[in-house]
């Protein structure tokens, strides 16, 4: 991730509380069209080969679109590839999808490493498949070290909001999560706590473990331990989840780097004036819960002006800017570009021959495939 904190520039305030910006998901499709039935056998046949890597998992088919789904690990990370649609119409012979930050926060050799895997996967017709390959899907997220979601509402253009309520240990509400856009829309916004979601995940599986060591002589080394893992920074997420209605071309993925356009954070005021009202109050929950427009449609037009007149005086927060952003996006994004480029061939001269008469022999070959060639 490039370094977007400036003390010096004001015009790059917005990103100073930006820890990070990444691809959580991204899921490429190989078309149909562009397999035939020799290609599709040794696709099966690399399947095959792949189960028996050591980490290897088969998923399920029941209630998916393909007969074939293997969890691989490729680095420290899991890949989830899939072949052999159960319907001859189904407009892909292939997917794949995986988490590509590990590998971004790795950088350039860890990036290389997955796409040998994937040239592994598709054999010497890789770069033809790769270069034709669409995306289906893709995430983008930005990680501040603030709440995006205290003091402010969040709009998004010909978006509907939902809200989720988490609940703290003192039994109070507070706004845990944000959905801006429907359930499997084109664009849909999620504003969550990411530290939370690490926590949880962490400290799932060592539950038994902790209330073990609290009943016996050891219970403060675990407590030590336990601290450690809370005393974490402070993270949460803006996640635009992508998935188009129409895949897209790999070469064209930059142009998802315009996810936050129409997003907008407005910084509600102290509490006075209209939105301290009896009604203001009101008001801005169902805002914050179930977004602007619905929260206008009970009102009576009187009312309704009001609000609208008010809401259009809010400022925008100082933190966030969806034109600053564009840039950094792109170059996050394009980080992904080398897993479908097609490699550098190099030209060998290899010289051969006696009594000092010599015999050039030209070869050409692709880049190595590290070990996944030797599976």
């Amino acid at each position: 991730m490039p370094n977007l904190s400036s003390k010096k520039d004001p015009s790059t305030f917005p990103l100073n509380h930006i820890v990070e910006i990444g691809v959580d998901k991204f899921k490429y499709c190989i078309p149909s069209g562009h397999v035939d039935g020799l290609l599709d056998t040794f696709l099966q046949e690399q399947f095959e080969r792949i189960k028996s890597k050591p980490g290897t998992h088969s998923l399920s088919a029941q209630g998916k679109a393909f007969r074939n789904r293997l969890h691989v690990p490729v680095g420290e990370d899991l890949v989830l590839i899939e072949c052999e649609p159960n319907k001859t119409t189904y407009p892909w012979a292939a997917t794949v999808e995986f988490n590509p930050n590990p590998y971004l926060r790795k950088g350039d050799k860890a990036v290389a490493y997955l796409r040998s895997f994937f040239r592994f996967l598709f054999g010497h017709e890789a770069s033809r498949l790769l270069s034709q390959a669409v995306v289906s899907m893709l995430h983008v997220n930005i990680d501040y070290d603030i709440n995006p979601l205290e003091g402010t509402l969040v709009e998004a253009k010909g978006k509907r909001s939902g809200a989720k309520v988490l609940y703290n240990f003192d039994g109070h509400g507070v706004l845990g999560s944000l959905y801006v856009g429907v359930l499997h829309s084109d664009r849909r916004l999620c504003i969550y706590n990411k530290a939370a979601e690490v926590l949880h995940r962490e400290l799932g599986p060592r539950a038994n473990r902790v209330l073990a060591a609290l009943a016996s002589d050891k219970w403060d080394i675990e407590v030590g331990k336990l601290r450690e893992t809370l005393d974490k920074q402070d993270r949460w997420r803006l996640e635009v989840r992508c998935e188009p209605d129409k895949a897209i071309p790999v070469s064209n993925i930059a142009s998802l780097a315009t996810c936050f356009e129409g997003i907008r954070f407005l910084q509600l005021p102290p509490e006075e004036g209209l939105f301290n009202t009896s009604l203001g109050r009101l008001f801005i929950a169902n805002a914050r819960n179930d977004g602007i427009n619905v929260a206008l449609r009970p009102l009576d037009q009187n009312e309704r002006r009001q609000f609208n007149r008010a809401i259009s005086r809010l400022p925008d927060v100082e933190w966030f800017s969806a034109e600053l952003l564009l840039d950094a996006i792109t170059q996050t994004i394009e980080k992904l570009a080398p897993l479908f480029a097609v490699p550098k061939r190099r030209l060998n001269l290899a010289s051969t021959g006696t009594s000092g008469s010599a015999h050039e022999k030209q070869s050409i070959r692709d880049e190595p495939r590290g070990r996944w060639s030797r599976l």
